[in-house]
């Protein structure tokens, strides 16, 4: 479909760029030349000779799933990921997971520039590069490479690259429409070769909308790129730069909980959770189809029209006064104020140098901005001490009805923005032809401006702003002062050196990777707002006189008193470990190879656990990951089967709390996981391509829980929550004459949700289906129109899982998008 032209030497083959960044990119040439064999893979998928457990999805599989979709959703075809999607088009984010490690813990990088959240490492997959425009994505399972740019990938990488520009001048255009009212317009335009030099580039656009599946609301999203490509020689030497803008405007979904099922059906169906047991869990997932229907109906509420403000009258917006009859408490569940705003931008480089012969310099610059909520109400009295502030005032008038009597309704989203600068550079000398050696260094500065500031709302509840008062008309206090529920400014600040050597042996029989990597981060807090000493440390922003209650020392140690708080403070965190990364591989002959590797991962603690108090005294996570495999590849099949072992040590769990709005993490000590892997594309004939694949784990919590100082769950010895033990699947493809059909199928096994595993959500099969019709007898070479159905079989099932310790604390699940059909008609010329 593309003209692409390869960013190295002569020497290599097309199916380029197994890694990151341009630095490993360059190492890893030497896996494409002594892998050959197999070199373009199976219809997209290959299998390239690394020492990692690692597979590869080229755009020649990424063009055949629903045009937009979140390349997240696409790897699920690998074995040891699960990616549950929380819409059938990706633009609703989802949950990622590689060998029971989370999307916090994976390093997801796009042409080679870390995308992970820098305060949280949160992987937003509604947020990625429209599928048309990525050349290829590479997963390593379990294992980060050894310049992975990142202080929390305690497990694998996910790293996927646009595509180079094509030599000649061409567009294409494709237009999808699908169930829900979906719509969605691509266009891209490659300009071909424009100057003596070989300057080319790329600008692309796109747009998508549709309904939510449930429920009322909408998903938006509209995408811009750019990518300007210059080559310095015929040696691979070359210079690209790329822009990106990405906008999403959601409603998201209200997923119910295991006391909302019980409310639905009754205690027979969801039992009370003083009843459950590890032994006998709750089960949730073997539901009627009219249980289903009902919990498709759990959602938001669909209007909320706001009480007329009337003087000298307590209006009590959304509090279930008489007085207030049209706006009820369950405004707060309205979907025009559960939403997902999100602008999010970057400008990337990636560049090599050959400034002598053997000796290379890589060096990948970026800059990212983001700004974006998760939406939230709040109804607060007119004359609260929080509104009053400083200043004396009976109350402050909010609804402008004259009087300070009333509660009123606000918009109060929690804002972050970020602005975060990197680069990535790597100096590689060839010592010899079998030996060659890197030095690579990492800088990754993100500045978090993290505020909440309350905004209005209109007449029938929705925001004046999404944004709040930050980039809207403000809520101000007494005093002036625009009214907010959080105010911190954090800076993430990591420098990482890493060495390696790559030596081939026994006429390149052997290849040995040897490297280390070494992190030192660091974490700058500037808390504006008061903290509670309780719980979980929510922050209280006020201007009252003396703060919001009772002020303990920074240092104090608990138990505190009731309504106490500590004062706004400065803390500074330092983080740094030596992280080795090792392995081997050994051709057994043209087609065979046997694989090892050891790894040792880092994940330093996230954000918002140092800002529950002055002083926190927190260990990093850390990981030791083992793979032993064997591979076969040639022109016709790729296969792969892997024996793992990753030993964690001091693992914290993070979970959304749906009720508070926040994520809470809890710290579970070690785990212990086992598991193998395994998958086979197989391409007996042109027309036909098969592929399988497989995967078990099996997970040991080994510490209990301590909940406080009197309560301690028994969790030793438990299986993770979120964790298949089993998956399976596997995909078809058949091509016949100007019509190609596509099949693809996944079984996910039971994952439990609670660390006490005592509660339980059933597994699920998805299949989908693509085909194709090509355009080329009416001589559009490049055109076809394509039918994609997702989940064929319309089954019933619960997909991401807000996990908690045990079934009293009330996890909640999403439910799977039904059956969704969707046509593309692609013309490109």
């Amino acid at each position: 479909m593309f003209s692409l032209l390869c960013a190295t030497s002569a020497l290599v083959l097309p199916a380029m760029a197994m890694a990151q960044s341009t630095g490993s990119q360059t190492v890893d040439e030497e896996i494409v030349i002594t892998g050959a064999r197999a070199k373009n893979g199976v219809d997209g998928f290959l299998t390239p000779d690394s020492t990692k457990a690692k597979a590869v999805l080229t755009q020649e599989l990424i063009e055949r799933q629903i045009p937009g979709q979140t390349i997240l959703n696409t790897i699920n075809l690998i074995p040891g990921v699960n990616f549950t999607n929380s819409d059938a088009y990706g633009s609703s984010g989802g949950n990622l997971r590689i060998r029971g490690f989370d999307g916090a813990r994976i390093s997801l990088t796009f042409d080679g520039m870390p995308l992970n959240d820098t305060g949280n490492y949160a992987i937003y997959s509604n947020q990625q590069l429209d599928s048309e425009i990525i050349d290829q994505v590479n997963v390593n399972l379990g294992a980060t490479d050894v310049d992975s740019p990142t202080a929390s990938a305690a497990g694998g990488t996910v790293n996927y690259r646009s595509r180079i520009p094509g030599d000649t001048l061409g567009a294409q255009l494709s237009a999808s429409y699908g169930e829900n009212d979906y719509h969605r317009v691509f266009g891209m335009i490659d300009t071909g070769i424009l100057t003596s030099f070989g300057t080319k580039a790329f600008v692309s656009a796109s747009v998508a909308r549709n309904d939510k599946f449930k429920g009322p609301g909408k998903i938006e999203k509209q995408q811009y790129n750019a990518k300007i490509y210059q080559p310095l020689d015929d040696n691979g030497d070359f210079i690209a730069i790329g822009a990106h803008y990405n906008e999403n405007r959601n409603n998201f979904y209200r997923n119910p909980s295991v006391n909302d099922l019980r409310t639905l059906f009754g205690e027979t169906v969801v039992p009370l959770a003083a009843n459950a047991t590890p032994a006998n869990p709750i089960v949730i997932g073997d539901l009627t189809k009219a249980q289903e229907d009902a919990v498709f109906a759990f959602e938001n509420n669909a209007f909320c029209v706001l009480d007329a403000p009337t003087a000298g009258v307590a209006d009590n917006d959304g509090a279930g006064s008489s007085a207030n009859p049209n706006d009820p408490a369950g405004c707060t569940n309205f979907h025009g104020l559960r939403i997902n705003p999100s602008n999010t931008g970057n400008v990337r480089a990636q560049s090599r140098f050959t400034l002598a012969d053997g000796l290379i310099l890589t060096v990948d610059p970026s800059f990212q901005y983001t700004l974006a909520n998760g939406g939230g109400t709040t109804v607060v009295a007119e004359n609260s001490a929080m509104v009053i502030g400083a200043s004396g005032l009976a109350g402050v008038d909010l609804n402008g009805d004259g009087d300070v009597l009333d509660r009123v309704r606000l918009y109060t989203p929690n804002t972050t923005n970020t602005r975060r600068y990197g680069v990535t550079a790597s100096l590689i000398w060839d010592v010899a032809p079998e030996h060659r050696v890197r030095l690579a260094y990492t800088f990754d500065r993100g500045r978090h401006r993290q505020t909440g500031e309350y905004g209005y709302l209109s007449a029938i509840g929705h925001p004046e702003n999404v944004f709040g008062g930050r980039n809207g008309r403000p809520v101000l206090d007494g005093d002036g002062n625009p009214l907010q529920q959080r105010d911190r400014l954090s800076i993430a600040l990591l420098h990482q050196v890493a060495g390696q050597y790559v030596g081939r042996f026994m006429d390149d029989a052997l290849r040995v990777e040897l490297g280390l990597r070494a992190p030192f981060f660091k974490r700058s807090l500037n808390q504006y707002c008061y903290t509670q000493t309780g719980g979980s440390g929510f922050a209280t922003c006020t201007g009252q006189p003396g703060g919001p209650g009772v002020i303990v020392a920074p240092d104090a140690q608990g138990p505190f008193p009731a309504n106490s708080f500590f004062a706004p403070f400065e803390a500074e965190y330092k983080f740094d470990k030596l992280l080795p990364n090792v392995g081997a591989t050994y051709r057994l002959g043209n087609a065979v190879s046997l694989f090892a590797s050891y790894a040792k991962g880092f994940s330093a603690p996230r954000t918002d656990n140092l800002y529950r108090t002055p002083q926190v005294d927190v260990n990093p996570e850390t990981t030791d990951a083992f793979d032993l495999g064997i591979r076969y590849t040639s022109g016709r099949v790729q296969a792969q089967a892997t024996a793992w072992h990753i030993a964690f040590q001091n693992r914290i769990v993070s979970a959304f709390n749906q009720d508070l709005g926040i994520s809470l993490d809890r710290n579970i000590g070690d785990v212990d996981s086992y598991g193998v892997d395994a998958s086979i594309a197989y391409k007996p004939v042109d027309a036909v391509s098969l592929y399988a694949f497989g995967s078990y784990i099996d997970t040991e919590i080994k510490n209990d829980l301590v909940i406080s100082p009197t309560v301690t769950l028994a969790t030793g010895g438990k299986f993770m929550p979120e964790t298949p033990k089993w998956q399976l699947g596997g995909r078809a493809q058949f091509s016949l004459g100007p019509v190609e059909l596509g099949g693809q199928v996944k079984w996910v096994d039971d994952r439990f949700a609670t660390e006490l595993n005592d509660v339980k959500v059933k597994g699920y099969t998805l299949v989908d289906l693509d085909a194709r019709f090509s355009l080329a007898s009416l001589g559009l070479e490049k055109s076809w129109i394509q039918l994609n159905v997702s989940n064929l079989f319309d089954t019933f099932y619960f997909g991401n899982l807000s996990t908690q310790p045990q079934a009293s604390n009330n996890p909640n699940f999403s439910v799977g998008a039904p059956r969704t059909v969707l046509g593309t008609l692609h013309i490109g010329f």
